[in-house]
């Protein structure tokens, strides 16, 4: 499968002023944010594990009036390790999409071409989402429309037309526009039924009630998916945001003067995101837009250090197995959750109960050699490590699957 966000990958970019022929570090970025993904969703047990490892939401459902393990950060901040995977793979994205798409109308293509394929690619990713989502018994009446794979879909699409037909001042106008128009409409337009003072709740939230209102019966949870219809709209400025960095990286000029820039864009998307954090707070669920910005910078440093690593100093025996999973990343991420998902569903007899395969290995391979919390933290990098196994073979060979 070749994504956009893949397809930087697999397709010959040309290479700008002062960027190595290949920028390996942006391999290795979405090579770790798949092995993030894979490590999160996928503990031994989920009554067993470090509060980094889980979504800051989570947490506070899970203690709604009492302490638990990161209870101070979480209040500071709003969000956990775990919170960044997801919009740092929209960000790659965006990034990805720019060196693709150069390269290809250097090669000839339309920019009419290009979106043809955008709209295929799309549709397919959205297509095999769903396939996952209605595993194992294919209940379309409760198949959940919204999800990981359906909001990628949907953010590259969006960005891929914007990025496609509008120029650099264009983007930055659609980001503001989407940043200060998601931020008016959840804080000003009221939700029926519900307290004004609740508006940054899930339930009470203008993106819960739309979702509601539109698919009910088709969410994550009964009232509220954090992958929903209006929290989409910030989501593509997450990807846009990487457009532009993606831009800056093509541009001429030393790679260690790129290197600074992208370390300031960095702190300034930080700052920026913690500034507006008190009149909108960063949170996942709602992707909102001062966790967009804040995301966005700290993407940015993230890959300034990769780049640092990686394509200035050479160090880059540290990254090859998140290369491997770079290299197939739509792929690995598919089949990392669809073979989780049939984990938990299908049963094997296990001391008189049956349970899910995925329970019956935890106990019996991680479980008696631990305490839950390193024995759950155990299971969830073997798994990774699985995955990252497969990649390998996959990258030894020259297999790229591709859309």
């Amino acid at each position: 499968m070749s994504t956009t966000f893949e397809s930087a990958i697999r397709e010959k970019e040309i290479p700008a002023a002062g960027l190595p022929q290949r920028l390996q570090a942006l391999d290795v970025f979405r090579g770790l944010t798949i092995a993030g993904m894979i490590l999160v969703n996928d503990p031994g047990t989920w009554s067993a594990m470090y509060w980094p490892l889980a979504h800051a939401d989570e947490l506070m459902s899970d203690h709604p009036a009492g302490w638990y393990p990161g209870k101070h950060w979480v209040d500071m901040n709003g969000w956990t390790p775990t919170d960044l995977i997801f919009p740092f793979f929209l960000f790659i994205v965006g990034i990805s999409m720019v060196l693709s798409f150069e390269a290809r109308l250097a090669r000839g293509d339309s920019r009419r071409d290009l979106l043809r394929h955008t709209v295929r690619r799309s549709a397919l990713i959205l297509l095999i989402g769903w396939f996952i989502h209605l595993q194992p018994y294919f209940d379309f009446a409760h198949m959940r429309f919204p999800g990981v794979l359906s909001r990628i879909a949907v953010v590259y699409l969006f960005a891929a037309f914007i990025t496609l037909f509008t120029k650099t001042r264009g983007r930055i106008a659609w980001i503001i526009s989407l940043l200060a128009g998601y931020y008016a409409v959840s804080r000003f337009v009221p939700v029926p039924g519900c307290d004004p003072s609740l508006w940054m709740t899930q339930h009470c939230s203008v993106a819960g009630w739309l979702d509601r209102l539109l698919m009910p019966g088709h969410l994550y949870r009964k009232d509220f998916d954090p992958e929903g219809l209006l929290s989409t709209f910030p989501a593509i400025a997450t990807s846009l945001l990487g457009t532009l960095v993606g831009q800056f990286l093509r541009s001429s000029g030393p790679l260690n003067r790129k290197l600074r820039v992208l370390a300031f864009a960095g702190i300034a998307g930080v700052v920026a995101g913690y500034l507006w954090h008190p009149f909108f707070p960063i949170y996942k669920p709602l992707w909102t837009s001062s966790y967009v910005l804040f995301t966005a910078g700290a993407g940015c440093l993230l890959l300034a250090v990769c780049m640092w690593l990686i394509d200035v100093r050479g160090w880059r025996a540290w990254g090859a197995p998140f290369l491997w999973l770079g290299s197939n990343a739509i792929l690995v991420y598919s089949l990392s959750t669809f073979f989780a998902k049939e984990g938990f569903i299908f049963k094997v007899a296990d001391r008189g109960r049956m349970i899910g395969i995925q329970g019956w290995i935890y106990n019996h391979w991680f479980a008696p050699f631990a305490e839950p919390k390193n024995a759950s933290l155990a299971f969830a990098l073997w798994y990774v490590a699985v995955w990252m196994l497969l990649a390998w073979v996959l990258y030894r060979k020259k297999i790229f699957v591709k859309v």
